[in-house]
């Protein structure tokens, strides 16, 4: 192997490493034993890992990928992250595409 095929591995593992993580998580409303709901309404929130500290970031929505609207905008001082609970009331009617992007 040579040492250009080497760098170029080792170069591609660390951007790889570096990938910021939006996993999407539901939450269930509870129900007692005769079935009646109680407590907040379901929805989904989002679980982000490996983003820079004290940068800005958006959690964008679109339909077609090519139009993307800004759903959540947040910072932190950890490299992990979780959004809010959004009810299925406050988010996008039909079935979208989510992706999280960085704004200076």
């Amino acid at each position: 192997m040579s040492v250009n095929k080497i760098l170029s591995f080792l170069f591609a593992s660390a951007i790889a490493t570096q990938a910021i993580n939006l996993e999407i998580k539901l939450a269930y409303q509870k129900v007692t034993e005769k079935g009646r709901p109680y407590g907040s309404p379901g929805g989904i929130y989002f679980k982000i890992k490996n983003i820079d500290p004290f940068l800005p970031y958006w959690v964008q929505y679109s339909y077609d990928l090519k139009k993307w609207e800004d759903l959540y905008n947040f910072g932190t001082f950890g490299d992990n992250s979780t959004s809010p609970l959004f009810h299925w009331h406050e988010l996008p009617p039909h079935q979208c595409f989510f992706r999280i992007i960085q704004k200076y």
